[in-house]
């Protein structure tokens, strides 16, 4: 259920598939008018306390949203405060190379297949190879089997291989412990099997984790007039 915002409420949203609609590649999103805009009122009336916790790099989240939001970008593994200041919580793994080449290898093979490296965790992006899912989950269980430090992660026609120990909910976690959203009630949006642990979190801590499918009817338009209800005159 939707709750009403309000001043109180200390924001996190994810981006693709919530704010903004898929498309090919993540440079080929089309970002709805009034976004940036939209945004900065939302966190103003926070006194900042709006963050974005994407998949995405830090500096793909600014281009998306224009401006320097904090954040918790590649789900999690860089975190950037109120102040500005970035966090680099887990580094990368030592065969990581080793696996980019693989990867790189593998894509070769299916035309399609996108690699994306990101600073500590590599995707295999095949939203325009759907056929290569299955060969390049296989391909890639059996590459980590031998490295418990990481983890693959089902994306949204993606796979990941990460570190072990970060996650949005963690991440949503770590602000919330920090000015300003410490004492406020966190709500989260997003649609992804990624961001059902920041679901939970925000559950957890007493506020609301929601879901574009469950909540909005998987329509990125449905959050975007939910969030700008909240600046109308009048508004809580």
């Amino acid at each position: 259920m939707q709750p009403i915002l309000t001043r109180d409420h200390a924001l996190f949203l994810d981006l693709d598939g919530t704010l903004l609609e898929f498309a090919p590649t993540a440079e080929e999103v089309a970002v709805p008018e009034g976004l940036a805009s939209m945004l900065r009122g939302l966190a103003a009336q926070r006194d900042g306390a709006l963050a974005i916790l994407s998949g995405r790099s830090l500096a793909q989240i600014d281009v998306v949203t224009g401006a320097p939001f904090p954040a918790g970008a590649e789900h999690g593994f860089v975190l950037r405060d109120a102040a500005g200041v970035i966090h680099h919580p887990l580094h990368e793994t030592a065969n990581r190379a080793a696996w980019r080449a693989a990867l790189e290898a593998a894509a070769a093979a299916h035309p399609g297949v996108r690699i994306e490296a990101k600073s500590a965790s590599l995707v295999a992006h095949f939203r325009a190879a759907p056929a290569a899912g299955t060969a390049l989950r296989e391909m890639i269980g059996a590459m980590i089997a031998a490295s418990p430090e990481v983890e693959l992660l089902a994306a949204n026609m993606a796979w990941e291989i990460r570190p072990r120990g970060a996650g949005k909910g963690r991440a949503l976690e770590w602000f919330m412990a920090r000015p300003p959203f410490a004492g406020r009630v966190p709500v989260f949006v997003g649609d992804d099997v990624t961001d059902e642990e920041a679901i939970a979190a925000a559950a957890a801590q007493g506020g609301h984790g929601l879901h574009v499918h469950r909540d909005f009817g998987g329509r990125p338009g449905a959050v975007l007039a939910w969030l700008g209800s909240a600046l109308v005159p009048g508004g809580v």
